[in-house]
């Protein structure tokens, strides 16, 4: 993003409402008993910012491409051992994506809504999505503690070693997040709109494919803020109309 001019800012609020278990772990830590904690900010569970804007930018990926609009792939995504066979080239071709955008080039339509990544030098992006925090007092009974077992495939019994335990937000529970855009065009507030559509389906965090993560995404409002002479002036903007740009310059662009 550049801030050579603050014109404005739109921040949406989104409500996400666990359907399942849910569980987003913050690695090894070795004075904890659960294989995988929770990541936790001031001892409370949260949905890092980080984790929704990886999805939010994967799930936009997959739409424009599936609509046939040319986005990249980011240089951290392209596998080792394609880069180091010098196989980048046909690996694109297959998949059907551009290469890493660079800032002196064309940049993709995710890119200029998230910033390129990877490379030497990178192009900043106009999203900023914060953590999402418990929208209640913290109750450490909404966390659970599920324990894995890896089966063999020729078998199907247990394999051998020690079960892995996974700590986990159960279900039903609410977190309050914020989505900020600084300077955006129209769609791509319409965009991330979509893209929280597809998170609600595909969920976020460890073991999706095990029925974890599953989410209930609902946007509660956008709000828009300007800088004048006199200070920040907020104003409401309106969700619907977000959306329909992005469809708009979506149906220009696949048209």
């Amino acid at each position: 993003m550049t801030f050579e001019k603050l014109d404005r800012i739109v921040e949406l609020t989104i409500k996400y409402t666990t359907l399942g278990t849910l569980s987003i772990g913050a690695g090894d830590q070795p004075q904890s008993t659960v294989d995988s904690p929770l990541i936790r900010i001031g001892g409370e569970p949260v949905i890092p910012g980080s984790s929704l804007k990886g999805a939010l930018r994967s799930n936009l990926e997959a739409i424009l491409a599936q609509r046939g609009v040319a986005v990249c792939v980011p240089y951290t995504a392209i596998p080792n051992d394609i880069r180091k066979s010098g196989r980048t080239g046909q690996y694109l071709q297959d998949i059907g994506r551009l290469n890493t955008c660079k800032p002196n080039e064309e940049i993709c339509p995710i890119c200029q809504m998230f910033g390129t990544a990877g490379g030497a030098q990178g192009l900043s992006g106009h999203v900023i999505v914060l953590d999402a925090r418990l929208k209640d007092t913290f109750d450490p009974a909404i966390l659970t503690e599920r324990t894995h077992v890896a089966i063999t495939r020729d078998t199907r019994a247990q394999a051998g070693g020690a079960l892995v335990s996974v700590e986990a937000v159960d279900a039903g529970v609410e977190f309050s997040g914020i989505i900020r855009l600084v300077n955006p065009e129209d769609w791509m507030v319409g965009a991330i709109l979509r893209g929280l559509e597809v998170l609600g389906y595909l969920g976020v965090g460890a073991k999706k494919t095990s029925g974890y993560g599953q989410l209930q995404v609902e946007p509660q409002q956008v709000v828009i803020r300007k800088l004048t002479a006199t200070g920040w002036e907020a104003t409401a903007g309106d969700l619907d109309a977000y959306r329909q740009a992005f469809d708009t310059r979506l149906a220009k662009a696949t048209g």
